[in-house]
């Protein structure tokens, strides 16, 4: 049996067989660590791909919700220019909106009858822009039209 100073300040008595048996031991840890290791790196490799797929769909959604809404504004103003032209109404001095305004340019009974449909989802009392007055206005040119269309 050999005697050794070990780094305690012990001496050893271990046999050569012993010593290959602690070795052997704490070579097959080193292994164990090195495998779970390398999953631990195989899932971290997995989570970022995962990331990246999910980086590069919300860059495409933010886009195309980018896209949606420049396509909406566009639609809005267009709209807006339309109503604007066609849906002028003036105002008497008791701010009543004058029916023969709403439906200019109507020239058949389809025609009218889907105008007064649009006027009256606009100016409907209980919308935004909606009051009771315009919509009897319009309720009575509608009826006129209607009548002198038949």
């Amino acid at each position: 049996m050999a005697k050794e100073l070990t780094c305690q300040g012990k001496i050893d008595m271990q046999t050569p067989e012993d010593r290959q048996k602690e070795l052997e031991k704490a070579w097959n840890d080193l292994l164990k660590e090195r495998r779970e290791f390398e999953a631990r790196i195989h899932t971290l490799e997995q989570q970022e791909k995962q990331f990246e797929l999910k980086w590069e769909l919300l860059i495409k959604e933010t886009q195309r919700l980018a896209d949606d809404k420049k396509q909406f504004e566009r639609k809005k103003k267009f709209y807006e220019q339309v109503q604007s032209s066609y849906m002028e109404p003036y105002y008497e001095s008791d701010n009543i909106v004058h029916g023969e305004m709403f439906f200019s340019g109507v020239s058949d009974k389809k025609a009218l009858k889907k105008r007064y449909k649009d006027l009256i989802k606009i100016y409907h009392p209980d919308g935004e822009s909606g009051d009771t007055a315009t919509v009897a206005e319009i309720n009575r040119e509608y009826e006129d039209l209607k009548g002198s269309m038949i």
